[in-house]
């Protein structure tokens, strides 16, 4: 049989040499890449980009820019950084710096950039400053940049001076706002002349798809001292032809809420007038009163929980915006260490004009509240309770009974700094109160008149209190007419001897009787 003689593959050197030459290929991309990457930069005309774009944002926001220094990168995309780049006010605001910004970037597409032209795809500003000034007539130091309408002539004249400056190429200059905008960590000083500054911080906001034509999605968030980050996210609808900047399926989320959002700012960019409403009918009342608590509205010492209705509106010009409140209470469980607890309905309406001075002199409002099942929380005004009931006759379970409430009812205005009591009212299985008055608001203090009429057992065992005479109305229950004024924290109870006096008693009985009480509530 002849011997076979093998013949050696040639399938490995094939593969191989296949191999090696991918390698070369995918090195030669590489090197090209990298090349583009340090090098191509180079052949970008940036004082094209000076020439062209930088005149015309000059113009159309009729302010100086100053930029101190302006560099293109490819990775990881195409972009234009703008470092330091400062906008300044006109000269009727000479000494203030509309805005700033340690970093600008404008991001471009690749291809037309290879073409000298800039296409701008996103603008991000990183740590930007804006000084908002509010004007005596309610416009802002912006208001010029909308309103501005270069001449025909100047208009022609730059766009001579642009089209002079393109190359062969015809370089496009981009719009001025791109599609899509990011701001980080940002900053707003407002100054209103004769008011303190409000400073805004940890600003972040990005919009996206931005158009006139239809509505775009945008998110927005910042800083405030004492509440977590506030957020608010939906879509924007600019109506150019109305001036109209309409807030569509908006939520805004601050202390664990998330509450849905309605309205717009009409004429946002010269002299802005805002209506927003927002609107909930199941709220969690603990969460509003913790955010309340922030702006000195609501006392941080009280315990507060249960369902809620809230309607909030927020109207009027920039400069001189209405706040308005409407809550409605259902059964919600309060807990307050210096005052009352119980379970709460009833509705509270407050209003806060525009103006100086602090809110609680500014805030404007009505209510009318009833608890139910609670009792007072006052430590030295239950002492003061429990020791003149027991000096009556009561026992230790019938004094406690005193600091208690089946109801208790309170309708009220507010107005000028102070809450005017026009109707108190509180019952309890050992007495009867009711009255009227008044407590201030900041560093609240009292001054309330009130009846208190013991329940009929108590009144029978005033006879072994050995007190010569008493009060009565006409159910024969014993009637005490008391002014409580002085801090809410510990306020002083004494007879009231005008009432006395109206109801006609000797007085001689009201000199002594004037001297027991004051005896009895004398402050510890």
């Amino acid at each position: 049989m002849p011997e076979t003689v093998s013949t050696p593959s040639l399938a490995l050197p094939t593969w191989s040499y296949k191999l090696k030459k991918a390698a070369w290929i995918g090195l030669g991309i590489i090197g090209f890449l990298v090349a583009l990457i340090l090098i191509g930069p180079h052949f970008v005309d940036l004082g094209l980009f000076k020439r062209t774009y930088l005149p015309l944002v000059e113009e159309a926001l009729n302010r100086r820019l100053d930029v101190g220094e302006v560099r293109l990168s490819l990775v990881p995309t195409p972009s234009i950084r703008l470092s330091n780049l400062k906008v300044f006010d006109p000269p009727a605001f000479a000494e203030n710096t509309f805005f700033s910004a340690e970093q600008v970037r404008l991001r471009l597409k690749l291809w037309p950039l290879l073409k000298g032209r800039f296409e701008v795809t996103e603008l991000l500003l990183d740590k930007p400053v804006f000084n908002l000034l509010k004007q005596p007539d309610g416009t802002f130091n912006y208001s010029d940049i909308a309103t501005k309408k270069p001449p025909a002539g100047t208009r022609r004249e730059t766009r001579k001076k642009s089209e002079a400056a393109k190359p062969a190429e015809m370089a496009t200059v981009p719009v001025l706002i791109p599609q899509n905008v990011s701001i980080k960590d940002g900053q707003i000083n407002l100054l209103t002349p004769g008011r303190a500054l409000v400073n805004i911080k940890g600003i972040d906001l990005s919009l996206k798809e931005f158009s006139s034509d239809a509505p775009f999605p945008f998110k927005a968030s910042f800083n405030y001292p004492g509440l977590r980050t506030i957020s608010l996210e939906g879509e924007l609808d600019y109506q150019e032809e109305k001036s109209l900047l309409e807030l569509k399926n908006n939520h805004l989320k601050i202390q664990d809420l998330s509450l849905p959002v309605q309205g717009g700012v009409s004429n946002p960019f010269t002299a802005p007038r805002v209506n927003l409403n927002l609107k909930s009918d199941n709220v969690d009342a603990g969460k509003i009163f913790q955010i309340l608590s922030v702006f000195s509205l609501a006392p941080r010492d009280t315990e507060i929980s249960g369902p809620m209705s809230l309607d909030l509106n927020v109207n009027g010009p920039a400069n001189s915006l209405v706040t308005q409140v409407r809550g409605l209470f259902k059964d919600v469980k309060v807990k307050g260490k210096r005052a009352v607890k119980g379970n709460f309905s009833g509705e509270v309406s407050m209003r806060l004009p525009p103006g100086g001075g602090s809110v609680s002199k500014r805030l404007q409002g009505n209510g009318k509240l009833v608890a139910r099942d609670g009792e007072l929380t006052n430590v030295d005004l239950i002492n003061k309770i429990e020791r003149v009931t027991g000096m009556i006759g009561l026992s230790k379970d019938e004094r406690r009974q005193a600091t208690t409430f089946k109801t208790l009812e309170a309708d009220f205005i507010l107005g000028g700094g102070y809450a005017e009591f026009r109707r108190l009212y509180l019952i309890n299985p050992q007495m009867e109160v009711s009255g009227n008055g008044t407590m201030t608001l900041e560093q609240p203090t009292l001054d309330l008149a009130l009846s208190t009429a013991l329940s009929p057992q108590a009144s029978a065992r005033t006879t072994r209190a050995k007190i010569s005479t008493f009060f009565r109305d006409k159910q024969g229950r014993v009637v005490v007419p008391l002014k409580v004024s002085g801090p809410v924290e510990n306020p002083s109870v004494n007879l009231n001897a005008g009432k006395l006096v109206e109801a006609g008693l000797p007085q001689n009985a009201e000199k002594g009787f004037s001297a027991f009480f004051k005896r009895l509530f004398r402050s510890r």
